[in-house]
């Protein structure tokens, strides 16, 4: 280490380089330390802050690695969720039944096997609204008939995930006007309930 010390009065053999300083311990260059020419000199670094700027670089990788794997984890979940969506869509599609609301409740009231025969399928249905608004929860829902006001077997859809788009096309929706649903029979209380509706664009 140079420490810049005037030596000039130290005895200096033939070689320039045979004495040291008695400061710094380096090679003596014409009678005084040269400072900011060896290791930790004005020149250098000290130990502690080339530790100081080494764990920082350190840091500073890491985090944009962090960041790096969160953006693609980020964009592996996107992909997870469109890969889910589109299987569920794959799996309702195979088990949908197309159907119009006349022929189902028509096999509801001859039929005692049609409950175990529509139960958990996803139904198509082509009906006449009778009335729709909301139940107790604020879920929309859709009375579907045959036609027939008077019939005392109808059809109940619930529209349990609605977007706004849905809901906006559930509230005009007229008396006596022709719709096509679909959506998921879960059972028949009073009358025939179908989950998870969504109302079939013409």
């Amino acid at each position: 280490m140079y420490c810049g010390q005037d030596l000039s009065q130290l005895r200096l053999q033939s070689d320039p380089f045979i004495d040291n300083c008695p400061m710094c311990a380096e090679p003596v260059r014409g009678g005084s330390c040269r400072g900011g020419g060896g290791r930790g000199g004005q020149g250098s670094l000290s130990p502690l802050a080339r530790w100081v700027i080494g764990g920082l670089f350190v840091g500073l990788l890491v985090v944009a690695g962090r960041w790096g794997f969160r953006g693609d984890a980020g964009i592996n979940d996107q992909q997870a969720v469109e890969r889910a969506k589109a299987d569920a869509e794959a799996e309702r599609r195979a088990r949908t039944v197309v159907i119009s609301v006349s022929r189902l409740l028509r096999e509801f009231q001859n039929d005692p096997r049609a409950d175990q025969k529509y139960r958990g399928k996803y139904l198509e249905l082509i009906g006449v609204v009778e009335r729709s608004g909301k139940d107790r929860e604020d879920i929309p829902f859709v009375i579907l008939t045959a036609g027939d006001e008077k019939a005392e077997l109808k059809i109940e859809c619930f529209f349990d995930a609605a977007d706004e788009e849905n809901e906006t096309r559930i509230q005009r929706l007229r008396r006596g006007q022709e719709v096509t649903v679909r959506g998921e029979y879960t059972g028949r209380i009073s009358h025939l309930q179908i989950r998870d509706c969504v109302l079939v664009k013409k």
